[in-house]
């Protein structure tokens, strides 16, 4: 009997004994995996080097001169109230289109119509330039400018010209200008215009002449 009483008691410790070790195992398992849970390790941050943003400075020119005359800065600037608006502009000429010599023999593209090139500065680059056009006709003799030479020039700005020019920056369509021997230019529309005016005041002079000619009598 004694001995059947050792032999439960020691397998009644031997029992409590694993229940233990299994507990603790489990324990430190379970406070292994709330570790790695609650592991809040920060990752160095990211270092990106981006270029430096542009300096958009504004050009050192004005929009107009004290006079009131734009510059073909302020016209550009200012383009949704200049198109299709009748303008003055104040700049210096660049360049005038001259056509190629096609060599005898050859067969060339027709030459483009004439046109030039003016801008606030003489060393304005030609893709920053205001190009005007329609200025001369076939046959119609140029007036004397000089390159490099500031004008007052008047003209429509536009985006498209009558003769297939075309700038989403804004062209001037030539209306007049002064010449360097301070000659007026016109454009042949604006001669036709006034040439129309000129005769109507001549055929209005005539009838008033005649009508007073016949109350006389």
């Amino acid at each position: 009997m004694g001995w059947l009483c050792y032999q439960f008691a020691m397998m009644k410790a031997l029992v409590l004994t694993t229940f233990a070790l299994t507990i603790a195992c489990n324990d430190n398992s379970s406070g292994a995996v709330m570790a790695a849970q609650n592991d809040n390790t920060q990752l160095p941050p990211i270092k990106v080097d981006l270029p430096s943003p542009p300096a958009f400075t504004p050009p050192d020119i004005p929009l107009k001169y004290p006079d009131g005359v734009p510059t073909v800065y302020g016209l550009r600037k200012q383009k949704a109230a200049n198109l299709t608006k009748e303008v003055k502009v104040r700049a210096t000429l660049l360049e005038i289109y001259q056509c190629p010599v096609c060599p005898k023999g050859h067969t060339c593209k027709l030459c483009d119509q004439p046109h030039f090139f003016v801008g606030d500065k003489a060393d304005t680059k030609k893709e920053k330039a205001l190009m005007v056009v329609d200025y001369l006709m076939p046959k119609q003799k140029p007036p004397a400018l000089t390159i490099g030479k500031q004008y007052d020039i008047e003209g429509t700005f536009a985006i498209n010209s009558p003769t297939g020019f075309a700038s989403s920056e804004g062209l001037l369509v030539f209306t007049r200008m002064k010449d360097d021997k301070n000659v007026e230019f016109l454009s042949q529309a604006i001669q036709l215009e006034e040439k129309a005016k000129a005769g109507e005041a001549l055929e209005a002079a005539s009838l008033a002449k005649k009508r007073a000619a016949a109350m006389k009598r």
